[in-house]
């Protein structure tokens, strides 16, 4: 199942011309989307995938000899050279999950099950995602339950948005094995510093990042980033849902064993000598997998090399600038922190605030019977007892500056 060719993308000037890719708007043109870090819409090049896969391309991928069943396996090993290409890693260091969550469960379990031992210790921010944190408390009670001990210690958020690297130089200790992090933080919508934070745990803690709101954003390269694991979705860089990513170095494949068996993955058998141990790929992905999911990621790079990954950047950024500056204009309007409080000349399409005089959640509400779609509450939080009551707007390239003049203007009748 190739990936037709799609006509080309014109570079964003205010995302009208991107907006007309994508068939939801047609149906919908009065539709304000700002709710894209949870996810994003389809270009029909994606859509076509599916289209095709489900109605002549259906076949199990590489288990029987007729040609469909050879296609769809060429599909996914397509798919898994465009990721490599597009996140600058080896073909061999790509397994294929059901998601970021997925992918970053992946981490605790086929590492760190494996590796961690008594008295060992994770580091996590309870402000970041809580499928960042989750795996690592789940894994740390199932752990317990066989009698050995690891520890999770906290690192928190500084004021401005990103991490506080003092608080981390805290937690670091002697005993440290990983830190959890976030390449763009989910609420905050900053860059977190990674290369400033491997500066500060050194080469032999391993950082597992979840790269969910980076993806299709900006550049992820993991040569630069030196993250030992990365995750992220499909369906947050316009591919498909249930398709995630799970990258890690070479230097770590061996030190992995599968957490799932069946179709391709080996057991693996305690005390067993002379095992032949299974690749990478095969210790993180089993049974069947989702083809048409997988292979839209190859749709879904591929409309975004037309755009130009830099173009989408500057257009995300310059339209987080403009967020800023017409939402500073209603009254009782409090950021979160983020690009207001870093004073960052941009953005990442990411920006949280609330308002003194209502609530988020009564706000939101009011905007989607208004048909524009922003996300308020807990925003997945690990620290969700102490979260606060934000509205977060998400923007991508498809979303314009008349669309957030819309809301402001919603908005100012809303609080009135």
């Amino acid at each position: 199942m190739s990936v037709q060719s799609y006509c080309p993308v014109k570079p964003i000037s205010n995302g009208l011309q991107i907006k007309q890719h994508f068939p939801v708007f047609d149906s919908a043109p009065e539709d304000v989307f700002f709710d894209n870090a949870s996810t994003t819409q389809k270009p029909q090049s994606v859509i076509d995938v599916f289209q095709r896969f489900y109605s002549a391309e259906c076949s199990n991928a590489g288990r029987a000899v007729y040609p469909s069943s050879f296609r769809a396996a060429q599909s996914i090993e397509q798919a898994r050279r465009d990721v490599a290409r597009f996140i600058n890693a080896d073909v061999n260091e790509i397994a294929f999950t059901a998601g970021a969550t997925d992918s970053l469960n992946a981490v605790a379990w086929s590492w760190g099950l494996s590796n961690l031992k008594d008295g060992d210790e994770i580091l996590y921010c309870p402000q970041d995602h809580s499928s960042a944190v989750l795996p690592w408390q789940n894994l740390q009670a199932i752990m317990a339950s066989l009698g050995r001990t690891i520890r999770l210690i906290p690192f928190s958020i500084h004021a401005v948005g990103d991490y506080d690297f003092q608080s981390i130089k805290q937690a670091l200790s002697d005993r440290t094995r990983l830190i959890a992090l976030s390449h763009i933080h989910h609420v905050f919508g900053v860059d977190m510093e990674i290369g400033e934070i491997r500066n500060i745990v050194g080469p032999h803690v391993k950082i597992s990042l979840d790269a969910s709101q980076s993806i299709g954003h900006t550049t992820v390269d993991v040569q630069k980033l030196d993250a030992d694991f990365l995750s992220f979705s499909g369906h947050k860089m316009f591919a498909g849902n249930g398709v995630g990513i799970l990258y890690a170095k070479a230097k770590h494949h061996e030190r992995l064993t599968p957490f799932r068996s069946g179709g391709r993955s080996e057991p693996v058998v305690a005390g067993a000598t002379g095992q032949s141990r299974a690749e990478f790929i095969d210790k993180i992905e089993s049974g069947t997998a989702n083809i048409p999911a997988i292979s839209s990621l190859s749709a879904a790079i591929q409309f975004i090399d037309r755009i130009g990954l830099p173009e989408i950047e500057t257009h995300v950024s310059f339209l987080t600038s403009q967020l800023i500056l017409q939402l500073s204009t209603l009254n009782g309007i409090v950021f979160a922190p983020g690009p207001v409080t870093c004073g960052c000349p941009g953005g990442f399409g990411i920006l949280s605030f609330r308002f003194e005089q209502a609530e988020s959640l009564d706000i939101a509400s009011a905007l989607a019977y208004e048909k524009i779609y922003v996300r308020s509450g807990l925003h997945c939080r690990a620290d969700h007892t102490n979260s606060d009551d934000f509205i977060r707007v998400s923007m991508h390239a498809y979303n314009t500056v008349d669309d957030i003049q819309i809301m402001t203007e919603s908005l100012r009748g809303i609080l009135s």
